[in-house]
């Protein structure tokens, strides 16, 4: 395989790989890795990326502390909603969910447990139960680490 940017040969292996694209602290674990021992560029393969961020939604709606930021925006994005969307939807202004995402208020508990609703429901899972949400503590929001792996030709997330 040639490097896209200086043509020299590309050596592929299995590493852990930051998945930066999530905004989220995601690693992949074992993915193919190609890197250029020339310029050191780098491509990654990335299978069945729709199932990755379903796997990392439900790490993140499964978590027992409140949604941080990153969280609040991953997940929006997930349900391929803008930032007015996500406020028709859980009643509240836009300018309300730019503050969540950006960290400068706190998402509510109700807003909260609604928006794991909204994700539990529309992508549904039998690991996921609606009871998850009583146990949502008021702590203070942190992003949670999630590994995830692929292992027999499906993504796994552990909460690191």
């Amino acid at each position: 395989m040639k490097c896209t940017e200086c043509r020299g040969t590309m050596k592929t292996k299995r590493e852990n790989y930051r998945y930066a694209a999530s905004g989220l602290p995601v690693t992949l674990a074992g993915v193919k890795v190609s890197r250029c021992s020339k310029c050191g560029a780098h491509e990654v393969a990335i299978p069945r990326i729709e199932e990755l961020h379903r796997v990392i939604a439900l790490a993140v709606i499964s978590k027992s502390g409140r949604l941080a930021a990153p969280e609040i925006r991953f997940l929006r994005k997930f349900l391929d909603w803008s930032g007015a969307e996500l406020a028709r939807h859980v009643g509240v202004d836009v300018a309300t969910v730019s503050r969540w995402e950006n960290g400068q208020q706190p998402m509510g508990p109700i807003a909260d447990r609604l928006l794991r609703m909204i994700v539990g429901c529309r992508q549904p899972d039998q690991g996921y139960s609606v009871e998850k949400l009583i146990g949502v503590r008021g702590a203070q929001a942190r992003p949670t680490r999630i590994d995830v792996r692929e292992a027999k030709g499906a993504w796994r997330a552990e909460a690191a």
